[in-house]
């Protein structure tokens, strides 16, 4: 058994020399055996791994040109963010003062006095400079802009002024105030005042018109008066002489009417009070000045009787009258050059004394002619002072002269309590009737009475919403827009500030330039070429 084992490691010892011989002859190694056989075995060559490689490079350059895409598309996006930003950015530079004062928006666009668009595009390309590079100086070159933006360009295509379309913009702000800080009930009183002017006018109307007619009749009945009374004196003096004792004993209220109407109603009304002299030029009015306009159209979001009748009163509570305290402005008298129109004043009260005793005319003589009392008493004064002279057609027109007297005397009465701080019910009643006929010929003594117990009714402050809702709301627009320039320019720093020159809506144009930052391996391997793309974003925004 041993000499067969040792017969088996003899063979074994000579098959191993000679496998050695046989790869030294070869020069190869045990290694390198083992290499061919897994060839023989049918495993993959080694040079797999190149293909791969190649394939790897393309799959990058691929991966690196549609992020290079997307990348593009977000800056175009971010762009328009930046467009958005700036422009949002550049009229959040609006005037405070004139919000604290009037609650209304607007951007400056003057510089030196004078409009320029030129600086207001400057500014602009400040704000979206910063956004465009927010890192600058802040370690820039350590920081990585995904977007690589650059501005080429800035532009104002487009602005709206605040004066442009007779004031639209200045209107549409107060109301948009109005409506958000005014409550249910304040605007229905409010309404209730604007619904009562077409019922004022047809009464100024009829007052007007019987005024008119009753002049005329006296006027036609005045021959034959003057005849009738050579008649009377030559048939029946001492008839004649009792009338005119009875005449002059009763009074006759038209004499002193007829002399209080050939004096300025603005000096009975005001009595002992000094009326403001200030005046303006008309050359310092936008209202009467050719003006700058601009390129975008403001959209009319608010219109109606209910914002015409906010706007209103927005000018009520942000202006003053003639019983305010005195302004610094150039004019005292707010509301009343807002109705009038006047360069003065004087003349601007005085234009709404008389509107003021117009309405008064025409409510009070209604109620003289509704009246059974007073139409009683004025037909027997009629009979007392011209019943002798036996023409029935004068005493009827004198009963309705006496009437239209009245009302006037009361009317005057009226806004003499008005102006005095005192109410007037827009309706009288028999207990709210100041001016009984006994004093009709005195109504100078009642006139001096002034406000006194007269608590009831409407204030001056109401009769001038009264005469803002009769009022022509173009004009209304513009001249309140002459105080605020008027009274902005008086502000500390503003002596130049122009409401042609306030800015409320632009239009704004970015042109930029994206240079590229994944493009260097596609167009190393792929030939794609690497130029900077550019594109174009627009905004606009107004207040």
């Amino acid at each position: 058994m041993r000499a067969g084992n040792a017969m088996k490691n003899r063979k074994t010892n000579r098959l191993k020399k000679q496998t050695w011989e046989r790869l030294k002859k070869q020069r190869k190694s045990p290694v390198q055996s083992r290499g061919l056989r897994y060839k023989e075995a049918g495993e993959l060559k080694g040079s797999i791994t190149v293909f791969l490689s190649l394939a790897c490079i393309l799959f990058l350059a691929l991966i690196c040109a549609v992020t290079e895409s997307a990348r593009v598309q977000g800056a175009k996006a971010q762009s328009a963010n930046i467009t958005g930003m700036g422009t949002f950015s550049l009229l959040s530079e609006f005037e405070t003062k004139l919000l604290e004062k009037y609650e209304i928006f607007a951007l400056d666009g003057a510089s030196g006095g004078s409009f320029q668009i030129q600086t207001v595009n400057s500014r602009f390309e400040e704000f979206i400079s910063q956004n465009v590079n927010p890192k600058d100086g802040l370690l820039k070159s350590l920081a990585f802009d995904p977007w690589n933006l650059e501005v080429e360009s800035t532009e104002i295509t487009g602005y709206a002024l605040l004066t442009d379309n007779k004031g639209e913009a200045f209107y549409q702000q107060a109301v948009s105030y109005m409506k958000s800080n005014i409550g249910v009930i304040a605007l229905e009183e409010l309404l209730n005042l604007a619904n009562s002017v077409d019922e004022i006018e047809e009464k100024q109307d009829a007052y007007e018109e019987d005024q008119n007619n009753s002049n005329e009749q006296l006027s036609d009945l005045e021959d034959e008066k003057q005849e009738r009374l050579i008649e009377l004196e030559s048939e029946m003096p001492e008839s004649l002489e009792e009338s005119a004792a009875l005449a002059e004993t009763t009074g006759n209220p038209l004499t002193e009417i007829a002399k209080l109407q050939k004096k300025s109603t603005l000096e009975i009304v005001t009595w002992d009070k000094t009326v403001s002299a200030k005046s303006v030029t008309r050359s310092s009015l936008p209202s009467k000045s050719s003006l700058r306009k601009g390129s975008l159209t403001i959209e009319s979001e608010h219109s109606g009787l209910i914002s015409n009748v906010l706007f209103r009163e927005y000018l009520v509570r942000y202006f003053e009258n003639y019983l305010s305290e005195s302004s610094e402005a150039d004019l005292n008298y707010h509301l009343e050059y807002i109705l009038g129109g006047k360069l003065s004043d004087e003349k601007n009260l005085q234009y709404v004394v008389n509107r003021l005793l117009l309405i008064r005319e025409g409510m009070n003589y209604a109620f003289c002619t509704g009246s059974t009392s007073m139409n009683t008493q004025a037909g027997t004064l009629a009979t007392a002072l011209t019943g002798f002279l036996g023409i029935p057609a004068l005493t009827a027109a004198t009963k309705h002269a006496i009437l239209l007297a009245w009302a006037y005397g009361e009317s005057l009465v009226d806004v003499r309590i008005l102006l005095d701080g005192g109410k007037v019910p827009l309706k009288k009643n028999e207990s709210s009737w100041s001016l009984t006929l006994e004093n009709l010929g005195r109504v100078t003594e009642v006139l001096q009475e002034g406000a006194k117990g007269k608590e009831e009714g409407l204030s001056y402050q109401d009769y001038l919403r009264i005469l803002l809702n009769m009022g022509s709301l173009q004009n209304q627009k513009m001249r309140a827009l002459d105080l605020v320039q008027m009274l902005m320019s008086r502000e500390d720093g503003m002596s130049n500030f122009q409401v042609q020159n306030c800015i409320v809506a632009v239009a704004t144009r970015v042109t930029y330039r994206c240079a590229p930052v994944f493009l260097g391996l596609p167009e190393a391997v792929m030939g794609l070429t690497g130029a900077d793309a550019t594109f174009t974003q627009t905004a606009s925004m107004a207040y």
